[in-house]
């Protein structure tokens, strides 16, 4: 996660302020001018759970970043378009539509400063808790609020607070070694802080017929959809690839602080949850679990808005870092229909919007949210058995109970062997159990890798703390040379794969010895994702069983109410 301090407001070209589009009933692509005030959410617990209505909000308008860090983007178009510049005058109007490409020309970069940043929270008492902690470590930090921008819907939080500690660095590596020093005392995050802005200029050409011209700001193109190339998809997981992807909208190009080409789609946010719902959930599953799905995903944008890309001129990106946004490629009408029945509908707890994680499969258990990132704990984030009735009897987080937990087949929502689960899950079934083996060496190698740390040989992999679901949060790595600590649970799923692991949610058996090291490292786990929030396949499972999409919500997160907030 990258933040920028406040302070570096006003060195960004362009901030969210910017003129965004509105579609008039006359005509969809007719559109005006308008400024698109966005901002963030907030935590909470318990209200009585029913849905409220209430007519005193309009759906807000975002800003997708869907390419990021290219000196050239090639695009179609279809129909006429018009390019405006950042002052809404038309540069070029009423052009036929067919091949262009976009360049980066002499662009340079911006210079920045590297700083560690240690949490972020949305009260200032919590940033003041946290800063207390890190002081009393003997760490120099400062509270940095960020202003963000309001929505057009109440109940969300209209800044956030960064804890960032004073230590400032001229490159990511030296902020890498500090970080590594320190990782004992305190999780941390590397942000970037740009000193001054990038330069250089964007190069339009037509490929049908060789016509180009240049702009030194962002351009933004009004016509009836754009198709983009090689859009990546799935970046450092085990789906990883490339395609061809069509966008609605208004789209925007522009270069960023490291001088390469940033491509922003701007829609309405109903309009922008019909391109996730597809993207996150099969359109297959059962149509309860689809309307929970376009729930969630609406309370997600809302609440990452001011927290995952504060400064940077796009509200969320469309990859799992905030969600998985496809634009008009994967579109379906089952859930294109579920967006629109809970439309302007969002979780509600000690009246501010929730947050809403959600995973793939839990496993059988999800996770309590502070286990896995740097925010302060949510009462409605707690981690929950994927089935009604009690709790487990036995702590996952320890673990002897971890183990025989795993080699189970507990009977959970997302079991692989559970009976009458609904055929669009089958895919799921490798997720649940599984198992990835490694010889010691190739083992070694992917974690000097991923980690930039020299250990020597491998000697052990250590299991330090786990959460509520038995997925690790602290793990060990014994080398010959020194040992180190992986903390949190992406990086300790990046740190032993090529790619990514499935889940944290793992033990370790070793088998043979050579030379009084370990031969082979077996790691067997369980589900698929960080777990916290909405188990994806739990949900179709209970959807298939009659539950109905408020009965799947207050499931997976307790104490909240539902609330419609703009027709």
């Amino acid at each position: 996660m990258k933040f920028i301090l406040p302070r570096l407001m006003k060195k960004i070209n362009f901030k969210k302020n910017s003129l965004v589009a509105n579609f008039t009933k006359v005509n969809w692509f007719t559109f005006i001018l308008v400024f698109a005030v966005l901002g963030v959410t907030c935590q909470a617990p318990t209200q009585k759970k029913k849905i409220m209505a209430r007519n005193d909000a309009d759906q807000p308008v975002i800003r997708v970043g869907v390419l990021q860090g290219r000196a050239q983007v090639d695009f179609r178009i279809e129909g006429k378009v018009s390019f405006v510049n950042r002052d809404a005058d038309f540069v070029l109007r009423g052009l036929p539509g067919g091949r262009w490409k976009i360049e980066a020309i002499d662009s340079k970069p911006a210079e920045y400063v590297y700083q560690l940043a240690v949490g972020t929270r949305k009260g200032r008492w919590q940033a003041e808790e946290v800063l207390r902690s890190v002081r009393n470590k003997g760490l120099d930090a400062h509270i940095s609020k960020i202003e963000t921008n309001n929505l057009s819907i109440p109940y969300v939080h209209k800044s956030v607070y960064q804890i960032v500690l004073d230590k400032k660095f001229s490159s990511g590596n030296d902020a890498k070694t500090y970080q590594s020093e320190i990782q004992e005392k305190t999780n941390s995050e590397i942000i970037k802080i740009p000193q001054n802005d990038s330069e250089g200029t964007l190069r339009f050409t037509n490929l049908d017929n060789n016509y180009n011209f240049d702009s030194p700001g962002p351009i933004r193109l009004r016509t009836s959809q754009i198709q983009l190339a090689d859009v990546e998809v799935g970046s450092g997981f085990h789906w990883e690839t490339t395609e061809h992807r069509a966008y609605g909208g208004t789209f925007e190009f522009l270069l960023d602080q490291d001088g390469m080409i940033t491509a922003i789609n701007e829609l309405f946010l109903e309009d922008y949850l019909k391109g996730v719902v597809p993207s996150e959930m099969p359109a297959g599953f059962p149509y309860e679990s689809l309307k929970a799905q376009a729930i969630a995903a609406r309370v997600e944008a809302v609440s990452k808005i001011g927290l995952r890309h504060p400064f940077e001129p796009f509200d969320l990106c469309d990859e799992v870092h905030c969600q998985v946004f496809s634009g008009l490629s994967h579109n379906a009408e089952r859930s294109d229909m579920a967006v629109e029945s809970t439309r302007g509908i969002f979780m509600i707890h000690r009246n501010k919007i929730t947050e809403a994680f959600y995973a793939g499969v839990c496993g059988g258990h999800t996770e309590n949210n502070e286990n896995v990132w740097l925010i302060n704990a949510k009462g409605y984030l707690r981690g929950v058995l994927d089935r009604d009735g009690n709790r487990l009897s036995t702590p996952l987080s320890e673990e002897s109970n971890v183990k025989k937990w795993i080699d189970s087949n507990p009977d959970v929502y997302c079991s692989s062997t559970r009976k009458n689960r609904p055929t669009s899950v089958n895919y799921s079934k490798k997720y649940f159990r599984w198992q990835v083996e490694y010889k010691r060496q190739e083992l070694e190698k992917i974690i000097r890798e991923k980690t930039g740390e020299d250990f020597g040989e491998l000697v052990d992999l250590v299991p330090l703390k786990r959460g509520v679901s038995g997925r690790l949060i602290d793990l060990q790595v014994v080398g010959t040379k020194k040992r180190f600590i992986i903390n949190r649970e992406l990086p300790i799923r990046r740190a032993l794969s090529n790619k990514t692991l499935y889940s944290a949610c793992f033990y370790i058996k070793k088998r043979g010895r050579a030379k009084g090291l370990t031969h082979t490292y077996i790691l067997k786990g369980a589900g698929w994702g960080h777990g916290v929030g909405m188990c994806q396949v739990g949900a179709a499972v209970m959807a298939h069983a009659g539950k109905k999409f408020d009965q799947i919500l207050t499931h997976y997160y307790q104490g909240i109410f539902l609330q419609k907030l703009y027709n």
